[in-house]
């Protein structure tokens, strides 16, 4: 054996020598199931008692214990909804929205979906948001609304088909903020707009209020930008025609007259 061949032969035993202490390492890293052979009562009640204490980590580990090893049974079932629940409080967003997901594909035809469409709905309501930003002042109005109206859309998943549910009074709730989150959304784009004095984009802004919103407070406001920007643009009778519609609803607004 050459010396270029006795060269590769030890760089080669090397890696592997790694290569066996990297995948030793990973092995013992992995943590064994601390509820193996555990009956699926017992799991569940266990789950239970660390979710009621806020212990989302071991109630997450008895959730996924009890689905693996009696899936699809009575208690397996009612933790997969409660596992929604643990990963939601643990600000796991993204494994919330999947467990949804899977409960809504596992049981489509079961009442407890609607909790599943509601959890979906709460999740993508706040946005991903994390603990402390749910606890603090946070204008829903000046981001992004995809995610809202994603929430929107789950919210009346609840209500359209589950209206005796539990959350189906809540959803109600969260949709009409939603709606008008969403309208004060467009408003804030059609001032921006007119501010830049880019009044075509201000003006038809505004129009989407009236059409798609027009139940929200954002009204008076879309309005009002619509009075400002046909004047701006020259276009009398579009300005007239706004401002009569404000003065009829809103008669004490200063464009009113």
């Amino acid at each position: 054996m050459d010396k270029d061949e006795t060269k590769m032969k030890k760089i080669l035993l090397t890696s592997l020598a790694c290569a066996s202490l990297l995948l030793t390492a990973c092995s013992s890293g992995v943590k064994a199931d601390p509820y193996t052979g555990d009956n699926q009562v017992y799991i569940y009640a266990k789950a239970q008692a660390y979710l009621q204490k806020n212990d989302y980590s071991d109630a997450i580990t008895a959730y996924q214990s009890l689905d693996a090893q009696y899936p699809f049974e009575e208690y397996s079932q009612k933790g997969d909804l409660s596992l929604i629940y643990a990963y939601y409080m643990s600000d796991q967003a993204a494994l919330a929205l999947t467990s949804a997901d899977r409960y809504i594909h596992l049981y489509p035809s079961d009442p407890t979906v609607a909790y599943a469409y509601y959890m979906i709905g709460v999740v993508d309501f706040e946005n991903g948001r994390g603990f402390l930003q749910r606890r603090l002042p946070y204008d829903m109005a000046q981001h992004n609304p995809d995610n809202y109206t994603v929430a929107f859309n789950s919210f009346k998943q609840v209500v359209s088909n589950y209206p005796d549910s539990a959350y189906s009074a809540d959803s109600r709730h969260r949709m009409m903020y939603i709606n008008n989150t969403l309208a004060q959304y467009q408003l804030n784009v059609a001032n921006f707009y007119l501010s830049r004095k880019a009044y075509v984009a201000a003006a038809s802004r505004a129009q989407n209020v009236l059409i798609n919103y027009p139940q929200t407070p954002a009204v008076q406001g879309a309005l009002e930008v619509m009075v400002q920007s046909y004047k701006a643009l020259g276009l009398p009778d579009l300005e007239k025609n706004s401002q009569a519609i404000l003065a009829t609803n809103f008669p004490s607004d200063p464009l009113a007259n």
